[in-house]
């Protein structure tokens, strides 16, 4: 069973995300001279306790979110000119309250799998360590800092780590230099990688676009949704699945025709593209039978049922005309057994790293939700008030009493749902 990666305050990370952009923004997946100019000012300023790398990554996004908290900024983890200004302020006092930031949520490796050892060992994390800084193993931090009246951030800082019983020695240090370098050396070998802009991704995003991978407009910046595209691919080729567009993803790339009929797809089809349509059938309340990436006939006739109440041909086949629908927003019936006051937050398919399955065996995105099998049984179809239909299929450890998490297809969607309170969910069958 995955681990849920529950986001706490990602309402308000998405309000800023949708404001006006500067160029000046550093974020997530950004490498680059002044990433490592900015990680020197967290590490000067005391909340980065890493290799400074160049390479803003979660442990950096994790540091940035300390400061902007601390400092009453608004918590996003980019650091936009405001933050960037503020740090060149605070710039070599290094004073933050439990040291900076060591390992944070989204980190991975040979030290995560000791840390997690580290916390077994005293009674704050069951199961074994995989080296996947998870939900999981953020709660287990989270905890410990608790009980031992640390600053509770979910992060392992300086002063988390000594009390673990822990701290990069010489060796771990140059251990992780030379993970580093690695890293470095296999990012070289890559066409494009997360992070990346310009005008060539831009070229490539066409081309997923054109394969039928990716939606939306090509903006030539390599984000999750692009990402997320490359790994579809890759998967539904037998490529390496790394996300990254390498020597044999471009070929393939290459050699792809659009998909037949604007991207129809019809019974006996397969792959990451039926599973969208699976997702995208049960958002708006046809059940396809699950999402299992095969078009069967349980599928066929959920189209069809959209079609009939569209007053479209009855096909069964999902072309331009039902993707089309599938693209407005759910619609409720106003048709329900009963009614619940609850909380919800939402989890990608990957968090914590995980198989991308539900409890039940179909593939997690949007037409998801975990649920507490004592309030909402499982394989209940709901509505979500703001969200749309899903079926309940998934759990979780933090997934308890009047708690919902939605699935969604990709991080960008996670913050723009967020946290939400009192949402009315409705009990169809």
């Amino acid at each position: 069973m995955r681990k849920l990666y529950i986001l706490e305050l990602a309402a308000a990370l998405w309000l800023c995300m949708a404001g006006s952009v500067s160029a000046e923004i550093l974020h997530m997946g950004m490498r680059g001279a002044a990433v490592e100019s900015l990680q020197n000012d967290l590490v000067e300023a005391g909340y980065l306790a890493r290799t400074v790398d160049g390479d803003y990554g979660s442990t950096t996004v994790k540091a940035v979110s300390e400061f902007q908290k601390d400092h009453g900024l608004p918590v996003t983890g980019k650091a936009d000119d405001s933050t960037q200004a503020k740090l060149k302020e605070d710039d070599g006092k290094g004073y933050r309250d439990g040291g900076g930031i060591v390992y944070a949520q989204g980190n991975r490796g040979d030290m995560i799998a000791e840390l997690q050892d580290r916390l077994a060992a005293a009674g704050y994390l069951t199961g074994a360590s995989d080296g996947i800084y998870g939900s999981g193993t953020a709660a287990a931090v989270e905890q410990f800092q608790k009980d031992h009246r640390l600053p509770v951030s979910g992060a392992v800082d300086e002063q988390t780590l000594s009390l673990l019983g822990g701290g990069e020695t010489g060796e771990a240090k140059k251990e992780n230099k030379k993970e580093i370098k690695k890293e470095q050396k296999n990012k070289k070998d890559m066409h494009y990688t997360k992070g990346d802009r310009g005008s060539e991704i831009k070229t490539l995003q066409n081309k997923l676009r054109r394969a039928g991978y990716l939606d939306g407009e090509a903006d030539g910046i390599y984000g999750n949704d692009t990402e997320s595209a490359v790994r579809a691919l890759q998967e539904e080729h037998g490529l390496s699945v790394t996300g990254n567009v390498d020597d044999a993803t471009w070929k393939l790339l290459g050699g792809l025709s659009a998909p037949s009929a604007g991207g129809t797809l019809k019974a006996g089809d397969r792959g990451k593209r039926v599973v969208k349509l699976q997702n995208r059938l049960l958002l708006h309340g046809y059940n396809p039978g699950g999402s299992d990436g095969i078009y069967g006939a349980a599928t066929a006739e959920a189209v069809r049922k959209l079609q009939a109440e569209e007053k479209l041909e009855r096909t069964g086949m999902a072309d331009t005309n039902v993707w089309e629908r599938l693209e407005n927003a759910p619609k409720f019936t106003g048709k329900y057994k009963k009614s619940f006051q609850m909380k919800s937050t939402a989890y990608t398919p990957t968090d914590g790293g995980g198989s991308g399955r539900t409890a039940l065996g179909n593939y997690a995105g949007k037409g998801h939700a975990a649920v507490d099998p004592d309030v909402i049984p499982l394989g209940s179809i709901v509505y979500i008030e703001g969200y749309g239909y899903a079926i309940c299929d998934d759990i979780g450890g933090a997934i308890q009493g009047y708690v919902i998490d939605v699935g969604v297809d990709n991080l960008e969607q996670a913050y723009q749902w967020g946290s939400r309170d009192n949402i009315t969910v409705y009990l169809i069958s």
